[in-house]
């Protein structure tokens, strides 16, 4: 069984969806069988999968009372399962967090941000699910970032060391079914890379 993590963000424009593909891409990249699930109404994902489908990620869409099962299905077969979950609280949503090893939380430096990100955190907690947040769409300068990161630590939030940026890169190749991590070396493939080593430790270390 691999691990499962869940992406899940009330806020709407967190990047929730693009730094769930992102880091799929780079776990396929680093040799593991990645496997995506979308709860999302939306279905970004699963339509960003159908672009382009590679060896090494497989994607469902599943809904409703299938959920909890579909993860569990997808996990047997995987090493990591990603769950794009869907933005609003609901009986969906909280089957993905009760089924999944570790919720991730994207969260934009912004006060509205901050505040769906504790709310979202609660349900975590509720499940009895580990959940970290990672600062996503990081702008280069001002003072909203730690701003954000005290906001939330002071509200009992556990945060990634790797943080993410808002770079024009990570949203060019979504319309073709590609990603920022190309062959050449660039900010946003250090991001992410950095992001998924972390995300390793975690896991391994959740999992002792």
């Amino acid at each position: 069984m691999g691990s499962v993590i869940s992406f899940a963000q009330q806020k709407g424009g967190a990047g929730k969806t693009t730094l769930l593909i992102h880091l799929a891409e780079a776990w396929r990249q680093a040799g593991k069988s990645v496997a995506l699930v979308d709860l999302d109404p939306q279905r970004t994902l699963a339509h960003w999968w159908g672009l382009q489908p590679r060896v090494g990620i497989e994607c469902l869409e599943s809904a409703g009372w299938r959920a909890g099962s579909d993860v569990k299905d997808m996990a047997r077969n995987s090493d990591v399962t990603l769950v794009d979950c869907p933005g609003n609280a609901s009986n969906l949503l909280e089957a993905a967090l009760r089924e999944s090893d570790l919720v991730l939380v994207p969260c934009q430096p912004t006060g509205p941000d901050v505040w769906a990100t504790s709310a979202l955190l609660k349900m975590a907690a509720k499940e009895k699910t580990p959940a970290r947040v990672v600062m996503n769409r990081v702008p280069a300068r001002g003072g909203a970032v730690e701003e954000s990161v005290a906001a939330l630590k002071e509200g009992g939030a556990e945060l990634l060391k790797a943080r993410v940026g808002n770079r024009v890169a990570f949203f060019t190749h979504l319309m073709s079914g590609g990603t920022a991590l190309g062959g050449r070396k660039s900010l946003a493939t250090s991001e992410v890379t950095a992001l998924r080593k972390e995300l390793d430790r975690l896991l391994k270390k959740l999992a002792a």
